[in-house]
């Protein structure tokens, strides 16, 4: 029916859909501080004869001498290698072998694993998420805290795959020797000194970006969504198309409030529609929460709570529950079915989007 499409179209534009693979725009390069030595005084003219042996001491002397490295930060730099090995061949089980078993992980966003069976399996879900991985590491510094302590400070660049910007952050890292072995026992991420924080948070909805659809008998949804303005914003669109014919357009924009410590949204329609909301991640039932309130076209004042559930990399699913239009309950939507739009032939999905999907 139109009507029911209208219906869940004003509800998605309380929540529009994003998703897919995170691509975050690589922060820009840090300031290089070039060092300017003093001009020397200036000396007596040296024999002729006598100006190569000079010149000659004068460049020994100003020569800095080589630091040598500590057996510690030797073997610490032995560890990044044999972590980065691991790494890019997306062996979870190798990357969680590095931590101690009691090991701490905060990420950039605050998210906090404990111990290293955790670390095991986020790193499983990352990797299967985000195949063929690359890490670069950029050590800063080597420090030895106490006999068996290390702290590292550095950055890395990780790269996901061929199409996406490389992803840089900063972290400290403290190392501690258990039976002659160096193990990770914490490490802290956190967004680079010159990139803000807006970045950082999207990440948590880059799943969101990406090309997707829900297609019915008689209608079809096309959703998209990218990162823009140095990756501050996820811009999503859609459009809602019926016997063929454009109905309705709108986009939505995401961004991280840093007021209220929140994913904030902003919605305008075609119609002349518009609304704003905040994200939350509800972690007991691992979906996410838009809670949004509006006016309609007509004036009318809307409220409505979407939820997504991110399924696979090509499949999620949205449910509009607790909506109102000018203070009257309207009815909860079923389940909707969103997959990954393909280049290809379209698949035969008509009968299986718009039916409730088993939780």
């Amino acid at each position: 029916m139109i009507s029911k499409l209208f219906l869940s179209g004003t509800a998605l534009v309380g929540g529009v859909l994003f998703a897919a693979a995170v691509d975050e725009v690589a922060p820009p390069q840090q300031l290089q501080k070039i060092k300017t030595s003093a001009i020397p005084k200036e000396k007596p003219a040296a024999p002729a004869d006598d100006e190569q042996k000079l010149a000659a001491q004068e460049s020994e002397s100003t020569e800095p001498a080589e630091r040598k490295q500590s057996p510690d930060e030797d073997a610490i730099r032995l560890v990044d290698d044999s972590f980065v090995k691991a790494y890019e061949a997306g062996d979870a089980k190798a990357v969680a072998e590095h931590f101690t078993t009691d090991a701490e992980y905060v990420d950039e966003t605050g998210t906090v694993f404990e111990g290293r069976l955790a670390i095991e399996a986020s790193m499983k879900e990352f990797f299967e998420e985000s195949p063929a991985c690359k890490l670069e590491i950029s050590t800063e510094s080597i420090r030895t805290i106490s006999p068996g302590v290390v702290v590292q400070d550095g950055s890395t660049l990780i790269t996901r795959g061929e199409e996406s910007a490389p992803c840089e952050c900063r972290y400290t890292t403290v190392y501690v020797n258990v039976d002659g072995k160096w193990l990770i026992a914490s490490v802290r991420d956190s967004a680079p000194h010159d990139l803000r924080e807006h970045s950082v948070h999207l990440q948590q909805l880059g799943w969101l970006k990406g090309d997707w659809i829900d297609e019915g008998d008689d209608s079809i949804v096309n959703f998209s969504c990218e990162a823009v303005d140095n990756g501050n914003f996820l811009m999503r669109k859609f459009t809602i198309v019926i016997g063929g014919e454009e109905a309705m357009s709108g986009t939505q924009r995401i961004g991280w409030d840093p007021l209220t410590g929140k994913l904030r949204t902003w919605i305008f329609d075609s119609e002349g529609a518009y609304g704003e909301g905040l994200w939350h991640h509800d972690q007991e039932n691992d979906r996410w929460v838009l809670k949004t309130t509006g006016v309609t076209a007509a004036g009318e004042t809307a409220s409505s709570t979407s939820l997504y559930t991110f399924v696979n990399d090509h499949t999620m699913t949205w449910q509009s529950v607790d909506h109102e239009i000018a203070g009257v309950q309207q009815p909860d939507s079923d389940i909707i079915t969103i997959v990954r739009h393909s280049a290809g032939p379209a698949p035969a999905i008509a009968a299986e989007l718009n039916a409730p999907a088993e939780r």
